[in-house]
């Protein structure tokens, strides 16, 4: 096993955990450790979603010139 990638993936849940935290999408319980989680609307999420990662591809495609002859 991977322990590099393994440490690094519980190293990614915890910074999305805390970012949802910060948020208020999400609230921690320190005494228990226990992560809850609001309900959320889900169509709403990949409609925001689309907008900005095609905003950010179109920022990748314009720094790396992209398109250009």
């Amino acid at each position: 096993m991977n322990w590099n990638l393994a440490r690094g993936l519980v190293y990614l849940a915890c910074l999305a955990a805390s970012g949802l935290a910060m948020a208020g999408l999400a609230d921690f319980d320190l005494a228990t450790g226990t992560l809850d989680i609001r309900p959320f609307n889900l169509y709403a999420l990949f409609g925001a979603g689309g907008g900005v990662v095609s905003s950010a591809l179109a920022s990748v495609a314009l720094l790396r010139g992209w398109g250009r002859r």
